[in-house]
């Protein structure tokens, strides 16, 4: 038997990682075929980011080693593989997965690699076992090899349909990896589909327009599966779910599983941005039973000219406000994201296109991404590099909620776009240290009612407000501007790359930068107010007005070790700005009433504030007490 071994390494979350997927569907699909199983064993898969040598020791004879290349672990293959070539001189190396580009170049630089194998894996993957014998390789589809020193590669295959597909959950392939780590908890994935009708130019999801589905059948079983074993986490493979009618039959069958189970605790799924009506009931599902992190109303750019460029179009803004209003009366939450370096985007329409979101109702939740140049992408492309001006930059890899990898035996990096033909580099400076102010004193919360209540007033808008604490901050002494005079710093020094926060009193975990300054303003609230309201106090808000605004903002901030609490107010601030979210433009009621915080969620301590409020619970507005958490009544009562 001839021994072939698998490698699909991922990051550990804080005591969690990943069942390596990809690299169990080769295995549940190469086991159905007899003349496969009669030839090769699979005896193991290396998925934990271990020491080289620890990895190493656990082959034994390999005739094969198959790696699953993401940009989180290409670097950590190559090194692994020059390993296995000179440990191993006749072990045939294969690399296939997203990072192995559409062509045979990284054959052509990296010698020890034998075979590319290019796009869904299943059925190339299982006719390159059958032909290595015959060394009939030019009748394997999708792959690339050497012969007489030249790259060959052959025709690509069109994907299938997933109708024959064995799941590896289901087929056994990861029962040992629970029997031999039992403390380890894992997550998932689940795919219901493949492939996406759209063709976005910085994504590389997928790569076949054509939608094709796995069988309800198996969908429920791998779901009952998850159950069983106690899996809390599952993230949907899926590129839109909520597109097709069937997605509603799944989610409630999930929802039916968990009440079941208790299991899966979390579906993370990344929602069709067209379909609202049927998004919204599957939301509204998922929510019920606290499985789903809000729902996504995602815009990338709000640029007509990068929405061009990309080969996007959006929801209108009038679509948007009325989502949020329905979400927001359903009390689901929301989040939104864009990308910053899309070519087209200005540091203008970049952070104007942020307080547009806000301008609509999007108070929730934010998050700004970096634009990566991904290999498969369209963007990748030469011909569009050139177009469009783009810059690339290669910086160490930011694996966000993760410990810190200052001693990492192997360093990955990211491809970013840190400037275009419409973008400077500081330009990009500038409009990342914007968005970090956004997240973190708007969507996070530290200032927003401040923020919500000017504009309201129409005293000045978003833009203005947050572009002045943001020059504020820069000039300011004390923790705060430090902690932006140092974002500033690592952002000019881009290709240091360091764009993680790290401080050991929120866990052994990194941040992002605008966490990191949010913990840091929760952890020390008093000096951090303190150092706000000279800039606060610039706007003209009363006196009565602004000594209650600020307690009341300081009350209804989620805090590590609250309990119930309460105070008296001589206006209704929860009214006024219950409406202000559904973008009502309501005028401030002078009304006394008492405001009773009754948490439905705590956290005893710093630590678990930032884990489970931060982290886990940042995309469904945890930092703020939500609506039904605030109890509202007359003041005498």
């Amino acid at each position: 038997m001839k021994n072939v071994y698998f490698v699909q390494v991922g990051f550990g979350f804080d005591g969690s990682v990943y069942l390596p997927y990809a690299v169990g569907t080769l295995i549940a699909n190469c086991r159905r075929y007899p003349e496969i199983t009669k030839e090769y064993a699979f005896p193991d898969i290396i998925f934990c980011r271990e020491k080289l040598a620890d990895a190493m020791k656990k082959l034994r004879d390999p005739y094969m080693v198959a790696f699953s290349c993401s940009v989180w672990n290409i670097e950590y293959n190559k090194a692994l593989a020059q390993r296995i070539r000179a440990a191993y001189p006749d072990c045939l190396i294969v690399f296939g997965g997203h990072n192995t580009g559409t062509d045979s170049q990284l054959l052509e630089h990296e010698k020890y690699i034998d075979i590319l194998l290019f796009g869904e894996g299943e059925e190339a993957f299982a006719e390159l076992l059958r032909r290595l014998p015959e060394n009939d390789l030019r009748s394997v589809p999708s792959i690339a090899f050497r012969e007489n020193d030249k790259a060959v590669c052959t025709p690509k295959r069109a994907p299938g349909k997933l109708n024959d597909l064995p799941s590896p959950y289901l087929t056994g392939v990861f029962d040992r990896l629970f029997e031999e780590y039992p403390q380890m908890d894992f997550l998932s994935v689940l795919e219901t589909n493949r492939g996406c009708p759209y063709a976005c130019a910085y994504c590389d999801w997928v790569n076949e327009k054509n939608m094709r589905f796995f069988p309800m059948e198996k969908v429920k079983a791998e779901i009952v599966w998850l159950a069983e074993h106690k899996v809390a986490y599952c993230f949907c493979g899926d590129s839109n779910f909520g597109m097709f009618p069937r997605d509603l039959e799944i989610a409630a069958f999930l929802v039916e599983t968990k009440k079941k189970y208790g299991y899966p605790e979390v579906f993370r799924p990344c929602y069709e941005k067209n379909s609202a009506d049927r998004v919204f009931e599957i939301c509204s599902l998922l929510n019920s039973v606290q499985m789903d992190k809000g729902a996504t109303l995602a815009y990338q750019t709000l640029s007509p000219e990068a929405l061009r460029n990309i080969g996007r179009s959006n929801l209108t803004m009038e679509h948007f406000s009325d989502l949020l209003r329905r979400y927001n009366e359903a009390q689901i939450p929301t989040y939104s994201e864009l990308i910053l370096g899309l070519p087209g985007e200005t540091y203008e329409s970049f952070c104007r296109g942020i307080c547009r979101l806000l301008e609509n109702g999007q108070h929730n939740s934010l998050s700004v991404y970096h634009c990566e140049m991904l290999p498969n992408a369209a963007m990748a492309d030469p011909a569009y590099i050139k177009k469009h001006g783009i810059q690339i930059i290669r910086v160490a890899f930011n694996h966000i909620h993760s410990a810190p990898k200052k001693d990492e035996e192997v360093k990955e990096y990211s491809y970013l776009v840190r400037s275009t033909a419409t973008m400077s580099p500081d330009d990009w400076v500038r409009a990342n240290l914007f968005s970090v102010c956004v997240q973190c004193f708007h969507s996070l919360g530290f200032l927003r009612a401040f923020a919500i209540w000017l504009h309201e007033a129409q005293i000045v808008d978003y833009y203005a407000f947050y572009t002045g604490l943001l020059r504020y901050l820069l000039d300011s002494d004390g923790m705060l501007g430090e902690l932006w005079r140092d974002f500033r710093r690592r952002y000019a020094d881009s290709l240091g790359g360091e764009w993680n926060y790290y401080n050991p009193r929120f866990g052994d975990v990194t941040w992002f930068f605008e966490e990191g300054a949010f913990l840091e303003c929760i952890d020390r609230q008093d000096e951090a107010y303190a150092l706000l309201t000279p800039y606060l106090r610039r706007y003209p808000i009363p006196d009565d007005v602004f000594g209650e605004l600020l307690r009341y903002q300081r009350l209804v901030l989620r805090k590590p070790g609250d309990d119930v609490c309460e105070d008296v107010f001589a206006w209704d601030f929860p009214l006024f700005f219950d409406k202000a979210k559904k973008c009502e433009h309501p005028v401030p009621e002078k009304r006394s009433i008492r405001l009773r915080i009754e948490p439905h969620v705590r956290a005893k301590d710093l630590r678990q504030y930032a884990k489970e409020i931060v982290w886990f619970g940042r995309r469904r507005g945890l930092s703020v007490y939500h609506r039904d958490e605030q109890i509202v009544t007359g003041a005498d009562s």
